[in-house]
C-alpha cells in the first residue's frame, strides 16, 4: 500500500476499524483492514525511539533525504574502493 503524505482518508477509503490503547484490534476482518493493521504495525516498530515530535516535525523526511544525499556517495566510495584492490 503506496500511501502518500501526509495521508488525508477519503469516503473510498472506509476503512472501519479501532485499535485500543491496548493494541486490541476490533472491526471487520477485511483484507483492507488487514492491510493498514500491518501498515501501522510496521510505521511503528520503524519509529521506534522516536518521539511524536520529531514525527510530527517531519524527521523521516529529512532522514530519508540525507540518506538520498549520502547513499550515492557511499556507493561510489565503495565502487572506487573495489576498482583499487
Amino acid at each position: 500500500m503506496d500511501t502518500p503524505a501526509p495521508h488525508q482518508a477519503t469516503d473510498a477509503d472506509a476503512i472501519s476499524l479501532l485499535i485500543t490503547p491496548d493494541g486490541e484490534i476490533y472491526g471487520e476482518d477485511s483484507s483492507a483492514n488487514q492491510e493498514i493493521v500491518r501498515r501501522i504495525q510496521a510505521c511503528v516498530n520503524a519509529c521506534d525511539g522516536i518521539t511524536t515530535e520529531e514525527l510530527e516535525n517531519g524527521i523521516v523526511a529529512d532522514m530519508r533525504s540525507v540518506i538520498g544525499q549520502v547513499a550515492p556517495l557511499l556507493e561510489q566510495a565503495t565502487a572506487n574502493g573495489k576498482k583499487s584492490a
